[in-house]
Order: C-alpha cells, then structure tokens, then sequence
C-alpha cells in the first residue's frame, strides 16, 4: 500500500532526523505498534521561513507544496501571523491544518488547533494570578504584533472584570530601540506588578532580561504563553511567571518521555519543557483522527479530527483531554493552560487556574 503523507510546515524545527522529527515518529510508531494505523505513513517537511522574519508567501507556498506531494494533513504554520495567512489557504484546497497559534482569527472548516496558548486565555489567566496575589495596579507591556493586539484587548476586559486598575501601558514594536527605557517609565508608575503581553520575541531574544538587569528592577511579573519560549534559554526568562502547559504531575507526559529515553538514550529537546510534549500531541492526535477517518483524504481526515472525544493528552494537568467536532475546532479541553515560573535558571510548576467565585 502506498503510504499516508502528513505534511510538517516549519514544525519539523530541527529539520529530519533531529529531536522533534523524532518525537512525531515516536508517536505514529506507537500507533502502528497499536494497530491503530494499519498502513505505512510518510513525512514530508518543509521549512516554513514564514512571519515575522521572513514572509507571508514563503508559508502559503509552503503550504501548497505539502498539499502538491500528496499530503492529506498538515501540521505547522505554528506562529498566529502564519496561521492567519495560511488558514484560507487549507480551507480553500481542503487539507486539514492543524496549529499551535493562539488567535482566534484561525477560522474554518479545515482549521484546527492545538494552541500553545490563547490570546483569550492567556490573558483571563495572567490577571487570575495577579488577583490571587493581591497585585491591584499593574504595568503593561504592550506588544504590536498579532497576537499582542488581541492579548491587550482581553487582558483590558479582564482586568475590567477583576477590578485590577492598569497604572500605565508601554505599546512597543517586536524589536523596539530602547527597551529599557520603556520599562523605566512603567517602573514609575510604582504599580504592583509588570505584565507582558506578547508574542514572545523581547523574552526570547534577551532583550526583557537585558533591559530589567539595566534598571536593577525586579518586580513581581508574568506574562502570556510567550513564556514558553523558555526553550530558547531558562536563564532568558529569569523571575517570571507564565502561562505555560507542562505539568509534572501529569503522567503521560512522564510516559512520553521515558518512551523517547528509552527508544533514542537522551531525553527530548530542552527537557523538562512543554513543547516537546505538545508536539507529541499533535502528532498523536493525527494518528486518532486517521484512524478515525472514513476516507484518507483530506476531507476524511477532517472528519475524523472531529470525530475525537476525550482523548487523553499529554499537554497540560492530568485531567485535560483532546476533542473536535464540526465547527468547534479549539481541541484542548480543562487544564490545559496553567502557570509556570522560572527561578535560579529552572522551570518550576507554579500551579493551575482556580476557581475564583
């Protein structure tokens, strides 16, 4: 039998071969071990080289390259300035594509999503934290970018909502001249906390640590999903807590990794993170949604990803699970967002959302 393609668009990370390819091959080799497939699979990867560095043609063209070698289903597309761009496309040629992006502007019958976060949720989250913690005037750090317009504007509502008053906001590019001295002026509002709302690259690149080690500020601070860009360096995301989705009490991401142990003799990229296990998931959620499918094709994978309830998922607290159904494509359900927080170079767990009336 010919094999089933699945398509990789810029989610392969380290290219094939390397830790991540790794990880989505651990996944169908156990579905096949478990007869859940019952045919042989093939990967096909493509560099997405996508937003925000490189463009919007390169992903789309990515994308229909998939679909051209026989790809039936695709993975990738994983930033929401992507996601955005290439989300007509698959509803278009009728190829499911499955995301990490948080935005809720990733729309249609072929779009799913296994968010590594939700600019809604991100934001209810954060100011759950700082109400919990007793902090009533918060600092923003506000990004321009896709996903921090839409985080303001939620985190905003929450903060409405909670009665936390926003003592000052800093809007700043993706790559601002003087970030420190945008800090110093929220510094000077001498609000109770300092919140981040954004995509992930100040963190990511050093620029937050840079820029609060120059001011000597330390003050009590979290921020959206962008947290888990942690991957890039522990020591980069110093002091903060985040929205993150790895739990340790969570006991198939502890079965993921030592199956990985014993199959490749060293733990996944950057253990313990959580984006070895959301990668894990996903591709574990295409080997449901095969199995599930009436027809291998790109409308029968469709319908099989919606076909899924209750599947139990590595990403996140013990109790979170993976669902679909037509037109209610948000996969994750329960605790699959919860806090983290980096102390002396280490992840630690920070706790799960609580109840708050």
């Amino acid at each position: 039998m010919e094999p089933i393609k699945i398509g990789w668009l810029g989610s392969c990370l380290d290219g094939p071969g390397g830790g991540y390819d790794k990880i989505h091959r651990l996944a169908f080799d156990q579905a096949v071990e478990a007869g859940v497939l019952d045919r042989p699979y093939e990967f096909v990867l493509h560099g997405e080289h996508g937003l925000p560095r490189g463009s919007a043609k390169n992903a789309t063209d990515g994308f229909k390259y998939l679909v051209d070698e026989g790809c039936i289903g695709i993975a990738g597309a994983y930033s929401s300035d992507n996601a955005i761009t290439c989300a007509p496309l698959a509803n278009e040629l009728r190829v499911p594509l499955i995301s990490w992006a948080g935005t809720e502007r990733l729309a249609g019958e072929y779009c799913f999503r296994l968010g590594n976060g939700d600019v809604g949720g991100d934001a209810a989250l954060c100011v759950a934290w700082l109400a919990r913690n007793g902090y009533t005037r918060v600092a923003v750090l506000s990004e321009i970018s896709p996903n921090g317009e839409e985080y303001f504007r939620y985190f905003r509502q929450e903060c409405r909502r909670r009665g936390i008053s926003i003592a000052a906001v800093e809007s700043v590019p993706q790559n601002p001249t003087n970030l420190a001295e945008n800090l110093d002026h929220l510094r000077q509002v001498n609000a109770d906390a300092l919140a981040y709302m954004g995509y992930g690259m100040l963190a990511a690149q050093g620029h937050l640590r840079r820029a609060l080690d120059e001011l000597a500020w330390d003050p009590p601070r979290i921020m959206s999903t962008a947290f888990m860009w942690y991957l890039m360096g522990f020591d980069l995301f110093e002091g903060w807590v985040g929205i993150d989705q790895f739990d340790p009490s969570n006991v198939l991401a502890q079965k993921f990794h030592d199956a990985f142990v014993a199959k490749h003799g060293a733990s996944p990229p950057m253990w313990p993170n959580a984006i070895p296990v959301l990668a894990y998931d996903t591709a574990r959620v295409l080997t449901e949604g095969l199995f599930r499918a009436p027809i291998l094709s790109g409308p029968g994978l469709k319908t099989g990803l919606e076909s899924i309830r209750f599947m139990p998922s590595a990403t996140g607290g013990p109790r979170t699970h993976i669902a679909g159904a037509p037109y209610e494509h948000g996969m994750f359900r329960g605790d699959w967002l919860l806090y983290g927080r980096v102390r002396n170079g280490k992840l630690e767990f920070e706790g799960l959302f609580e109840p708050w009336e």
